[in-house]
């Protein structure tokens, strides 16, 4: 048997490509196979820590042994995956004839590569059939051992230079075509899938699906696939990690634990495998309680464009009552009697956990507790930071105040890196601090108890308090220590204001998927802070507002998260 090389797709998911290389390694056929990775550059805009992590992914592939030959090709510049794939496929079909196509987040039974390569070789010379799938959908009728469907698929699959030859990379001409020919129900399996949108999509720049336009090359031309009545593929991507990702239960499959025998069988669309697609897509589709829901939530949407925010917090608090912020107290301890402390051992060690997947590069940032895999960059912060840090010869030292472990620090440090020297030094909880010291601390990163601590140590260019402020018994207290050492800049962000002249005091609930606690809060007066900071010679360089999701159970008081840039006059 002359073996299709196989073409493996890669980005930054090193998990993800660890299961997909060791399941392909369990092939029959995989000591006999060339196996081809592409791995994608980094995207410009993420920095360092997206390099980091492409680097993380060449360097397992070039340790990867099983297979015939390993290639590794490495892509200067991010491609994205759509320009990745095809132009890796092309290359590949154009030497070899033929390419098993494989992206970093599927699969494989052991059984794949036997079925693919057999495909290959008894359809090697029908012109009719354009290409060999892997993944089939769980229907919950049986399906044949082998059948063919018209159009093409994107979950493990192969093809010969003949059939990709016919791939049209221009969306617009395969919509014009559909059209023309009124098949968009077709396409669209009896108008139970999207395709047809997802064409759109692509052509308006929505998304760069190149599968869409594959399966519209395919069906256009009146060609055919052959699927596996059990699935050799599963998809592991489809969560929060994937650049595509989307629900995943409605795809989720065992792997057949048998081989697929694949013999000749009669060259035409299986029109009752179709059918069970078609009640598969029509089941997967929202029903009419849902598409109401739909249709609620985007008048919602649009409705908090213009309603007050006071009408909105009366609204919101009335909806959820499980978590936000409720009540007004006389006094803080009060408040406390009323709260399930910000100090649990157990939400420290969730957000010990979390920190130390940051700093292992498993994650890209962590914040309240939760490892997210996608940095959403605090821009309003990093703006005034590297406009600081571009007056003090490209120096920037910091103080976070309530910083817990390093999550201001982790979220932005890729944009702070070229800085020709960066301290950022943390002031929390004696336990946060513990942790930091041991697991995290570094020579740019320092965890002190005070703030007396830190300055006797560092003579910082700004002083951070990230939604910190407002979680403080005594604020003013610590305003007054900070504005006696007379720090240049002293950045706000993320904290409660209300514009009545009094400061009130609350209780915040957490959401429980972060974790189980409620602690005091205070709802600070926004006239009576700044003119604070007037009376000590602070100016405001620059605010930023946002009207924040989070509920305020408080009728008749309007709240708006808010952050300054205040300079030392």
């Amino acid at each position: 048997m002359n073996l299709a090389p196989i073409a493996l797709f890669v980005y930054n998911r090193l998990q993800h490509t660890k299961q997909t290389v060791e399941a392909l390694k369990k092939n029959n056929l995989a000591n006999d196979s060339e196996l081809f990775v592409f791995s994608d550059g980094a995207r410009l805009f993420q920095g360092p820590e997206e390099r980091a992590k492409v680097q993380k992914i060449r360097s397992y592939i070039k340790q990867v042994s099983g297979f015939k030959n390993v290639t590794l090709i490495e892509r200067n510049e991010n491609q994205g995956l759509a320009k990745n794939i095809i132009s890796g496929v092309t290359e590949i079909v154009n030497k070899y004839g033929k390419v098993i196509i494989m992206e970093d987040d599927l699969v494989t039974s052991p059984h794949f590569l036997t079925y693919m390569n057999d495909g290959l070789d008894t359809y090697e010379n029908e012109d009719k059939v354009i290409s060999i799938h892997g993944y089939v959908y769980p229907t919950k009728k049986e399906l044949p051992e082998t059948f063919f469907l018209k159009g093409a698929d994107c979950w493990g699959w192969a093809t010969w230079k003949r059939g990709w030859d016919l791939f049209e990379p221009n969306g617009q001409k395969l919509l014009n075509e559909i059209r023309k020919r009124n098949l968009a129900k077709e396409f669209n399996f009896n108008n139970n899938q999207s395709f047809l949108s997802m064409l759109k999509k692509q052509i308006t720049g929505k998304n760069d699906s190149w599968a869409v336009r594959w399966h519209a090359s395919a069906f256009l031309k009146n060609k055919l696939t052959l699927y596996p009545g059990r699935s050799l593929i599963k998809n592991i991507g489809l969560d929060s990690s994937g650049f595509h990702s989307g629900k995943t239960d409605v795809f989720d499959v065992e792997l057949s634990p048998a081989p697929i025998s694949v013999r000749p069988i009669p060259i035409k669309e299986n029109i009752e495998a179709r059918k069970t697609f078609v009640i598969f897509f029509k089941l997967m589709r929202p029903g009419l309680i849902q598409k109401v829901k739909n249709k609620s939530k985007k008048i919602k949407k649009y409705i908090k464009l213009f309603i007050p925010p006071i009408l909105l917090n009366i609204y919101l608090g009335r909806k959820n009552k499980k978590y936000g912020f409720f009540g007004i107290y006389e006094n803080w301890t009060d408040a406390k009697k009323a709260s399930v402390g910000y100090d649990s051992d157990k939400i420290i060690e969730k957000v010990k956990d979390s920190a130390l997947k940051v700093k292992r590069g498993e994650a890209a940032y962590e914040r309240d507790s939760v490892a997210y895999e996608k940095i959403e960059y605090s821009w309003h912060l990093l703006a005034p930071l590297l406009w600081i840090g571009s007056q003090n010869n490209n120096r920037l030292n910091v103080l976070d105040f309530g910083g817990a472990l390093g999550t201001t620090y982790f979220q932005n440090k890729s944009y702070l890196s070229h800085l020709n020297d960066l301290k950022w030094n943390i002031v929390e909880q004696e336990k946060f601090v513990k942790i930091g010291k041991e697991s995290l601390e570094d020579s740019e990163l320092r965890f002190y108890n005070s703030i007396d601590e830190s300055l006797s140590e560092n003579n910082s260019d700004v002083i951070i308090l990230s939604s910190s402020l407002q979680y403080i018994e005594e604020p003013y207290q610590i305003l007054q220590k900070i504005i006696k050492e007379k720090p240049k800049y002293i950045l706000f962000d993320k904290t409660p204001f209300h514009d009545g002249g009094n400061d009130l005091i609350t209780v915040q609930k957490v959401p429980k998927h972060i974790y189980d606690a409620s602690y005091p809060a205070w709802i600070l007066s926004k006239s009576k802070f700044l003119s604070f900071f007037k009376k000590n010679n602070y100016e405001i360089i620059a605010d930023f507002n946002k009207y924040q999701k989070d509920i305020f159970n408080l009728p008749g008081i309007v709240v708006t998260w808010s952050g300054f840039l205040l300079k030392l006059r």
